[in-house]
């Protein structure tokens, strides 16, 4: 009886996933519009001994820009490259993640930090997956059903396997009623407003100029165009970042969203969704995500013109074989 009901309930949920909502997903999962939701990412730095070690490296101080980008690369590696890149991705980063660990200073002067403890490393890759899922909607319009959301989640848990640690306390959740609870139990009893998290979310509106893969004299000429964006540009981050957040870790971060900032949300909604129904996946997405689709495209060409079978045809009845 126990093995018939798992199968009814795992038919209902295969007929409650649409495949070209999946598709989408996982689209949004490689497009440059997600970037505007990239504040919401902090929900990392609640967690103490996460900020204490962000704090310590001061890498969030010299260009945070420069940071984000460094986490986006790494992400899209993660989701879009083959099995061997993924796992040679996720072997760098714990081994060069070995070396962050220690005592903070000032504020957290009493917070001891590892990025290796599982807490820590379960808790980032936790966040980063919710993160991907929580802006789907707002990006696309595409509701997702229950079903597909679970979809999605395994999608994205599959994608981010080879991160996990060794131990059982560094294995993510196996699906995404277990994500959520873990989540809403993080929330609960380890996360809190710090002052690095007010202060470094505060300074989105003062966000540098991002210094990876610009030449100089490049940097040199956007520099006063920057100057002038970067206060609108940081402002839609904060309010559109602070929509997607968990309400009780968005009030951590100390901005006080307000009626005004609904009517925002709303635009910058509505203009994200027209440019994903507009722009050619060219212009959508990363270059990584992009390209992988134009290959996968073209394996499906390749087989198409494939043969049904190599061997010998069925001669004719009635007919001389020679």
């Amino acid at each position: 009886m126990v093995t018939q009901a798992a199968s009814r309930e795992s038919a209902r949920r295969a007929s409650d996933v649409r495949p070209e909502v999946i598709a989408e997903f996982r689209k949004h999962t490689g497009s440059v519009l997600a970037g505007v939701f990239g504040g919401a990412a902090f929900d990392q730095v609640a967690l103490p001994p996460v900020a204490a070690a962000v704090d310590r490296t001061g890498r969030f101080a010299e260009n945070f820009a420069d940071r984000a980008v460094r986490s986006g690369f790494s992400a899209l590696l993660a989701v879009w490259g083959d099995a061997a890149d993924r796992a040679d991705e996720a072997r760098w980063l714990k081994m060069r993640h070995r070396d962050v660990r220690g005592r903070g200073t000032g504020d957290y002067g009493d917070v001891r930090y590892s990025a290796l403890d599982p807490e820590n490393w379960k808790w980032i890759a936790v966040s980063g997956m919710m993160l991907v899922l929580n802006t789907f909607t707002f990006c696309t319009g595409t509701e997702m059903r229950r079903g597909e959301q679970e979809a999605a989640y395994e999608m994205v848990r599959e994608s981010f396997a080879d991160l996990e640690l060794e131990s059982k306390a560094g294995k993510l959740p196996d699906t995404l009623a277990d994500a959520e609870a873990y989540y809403d139990r993080m929330v609960e009893t380890r996360l809190a407003s710090t002052p690095f998290l007010v202060d470094q979310f505060a300074g989105l509106n003062r966000l540098p100029l991002p210094t990876l893969m610009l030449p100089a004299a490049a940097r040199t000429a956007l520099t006063p165009l920057w100057w002038m964006v970067r206060p609108v540009a940081g402002h839609v981050i904060q309010v559109c970042s602070s929509k997607a957040m968990n309400p009780r870790v968005q009030a951590m971060t100390g901005y006080r969203l307000t009626r005004r900032h609904d009517a925002e949300f709303a635009l910058y909604v509505a203009t994200l969704q027209t440019i994903w129904r507009v722009l050619p996946d060219r212009m959508l997405l990363a270059p990584l995500a992009y390209n992988r689709l134009q290959y996968e495209k073209l394996v499906r060409l390749h087989r198409r013109v494939a043969l049904d079978t190599f061997a010998a045809p069925q001669q004719k009845r009635g007919r001389c074989p020679v």
